[in-house]
C-alpha cells in the first residue's frame, strides 16, 4: 500500500465528489479514502431492490460511523416484473441489468450535478482494484472518464491485505456479511451467480433471499424459446460452456459489478475469497 494510492486522487478538488458504497470491503475501504482524505462529502448507496436487508442496515451503520450523509439511489426497475416477462437474466444480459440497476441512477445524480446548463462536474468514488482478477489488471486506471462522469480508484493498486490493514487502522465498522456470506449481497440479478448461493443464503442466515428466489423461479413460465431460463443463475456453467456463452462486459460494468463474473469451480472457500471484493461489489 502506498501514500499515493492515497492522496493521488485529491488532484480534483472543483466538482461534486460522491462515494459509492455497496456493502463489500474494498468499497468500505475506498469510501472511507475518498470521505476523510478526499473531496467526497456525500456517500451513495445504490439499491438494486435485489439486495440483502442485513447489506443495507450495515451501509447505514458505516455511515452513521462516519458522520456522513447517505443517499440512496433505489432502481425505479422491478427485477421481479422482469424475470416474470422474459425469464431470468443470463451473462449475455448482463449489461442490461446494469444500466437498469445501476448506471441509470448514476445518470440521474450526473443530472443533478449538472444543474441548468451546465455540463456535469460528477465524481464517482469507488472501490474497484486491479488485483481483483488478470482482466482489472489490465484496465484499472486511477482515474478514468465515464459517460458522465469521473470515476476515481484511490485503491486501483492496492491488495486485500492492504484493505485488510486499513480496516483494521481506522476501526472501520465491517460488514458481518464478509465473514458469512463471502459477499456483501447488494445484488442478485445471478446473471453470473451460481445456484449453490441459495445454500450460502441459508447457511447466512438470509433464509428469506434464497426463498424469493424460489418463489419467482415457481412464478416464472418461459415457453419461448428467445426468452431467458426459468432457473434463477443458470449461468454457471461448466467450463466449455463458459468460454462459449460469457459475454465480454465493458469497463464500466467491471467498476460497479466487479464481482460478476463467472467463477471457475472451486470450493466454497475460494469462491467466498474471490466474491468478498467488490467494487460494489464487494460486490
Amino acid at each position: 500500500m502506498s501514500n499515493d494510492a492515497i492522496s493521488s486522487e485529491t488532484d480534483h478538488e472543483r466538482g461534486n465528489h460522491v462515494a459509492l458504497i455497496s456493502g463489500g470491503m474494498d468499497s468500505a475501504v475506498a469510501a472511507h479514502i475518498a470521505i476523510e482524505d478526499g473531496p467526497a462529502d456525500l456517500l451513495v448507496y445504490l439499491d438494486t431492490r435485489t439486495g440483502l436487508d442485513e447489506n443495507r442496515e450495515y451501509i447505514e451503520e458505516y455511515a452513521d460511523a462516519l458522520g456522513v450523509q447517505l443517499w440512496t439511489l433505489r432502481t425505479p426497475e422491478s427485477y421481479e416484473d422482469r424475470v416474470i416477462e422474459d425469464g431470468f437474466p443470463g451473462p449475455s444480459r448482463h449489461s442490461i441489468m446494469y444500466r437498469s440497476l445501476k448506471e441509470r441512477q448514476i445518470g440521474r445524480l450526473a443530472t443533478m450535478s449538472a444543474g441548468r446548463g451546465r455540463a456535469s462536474d460528477l465524481h464517482m468514488w469507488t472501490g474497484v482494484r486491479s488485483a481483483e482478477s488478470q482482466r482489472r489488471m489490465e484496465h484499472v486506471e486511477p482515474e478514468s472518464d465515464g459517460p458522465r462522469w469521473v470515476w476515481h480508484a484511490p485503491i486501483h493498486d492496492w491488495t486485500k491485505e492492504d484493505c485488510r490493514e486499513y480496516l483494521e487502522k481506522y476501526d472501520i465498522p465491517r460488514n458481518p456479511l464478509w465473514e458469512t456470506l463471502g459477499r456483501s449481497g447488494d445484488c442478485f440479478c445471478g446473471c453470473f451467480g451460481s445456484p449453490e448461493e441459495k445454500l450460502d443464503l441459508r447457511a447466512a442466515g438470509c433464509e428469506y433471499q434464497a426463498e424469493w428466489i424460489e418463489e419467482l423461479e415457481d412464478r416464472v413460465d418461459v415457453d419461448d424459446p428467445a426468452k431467458e431460463r426459468e432457473t434463477w443463475a443458470w449461468g454457471a456453467f461448466d467450463d466449455d460452456e463458459r468460454r462459449s456463452e460469457r459475454v465480454e462486459n465493458d469497463d464500466a460494468q467491471m467498476t460497479l459489478c466487479s464481482t460478476c463474473s463467472p467463477h471457475p469451480d472451486s470450493s466454497q472457500n475460494d469462491r467466498s475469497l474471490q466474491t468478498v471484493s467488490d467494487q460494489g461489489g464487494e460486490r
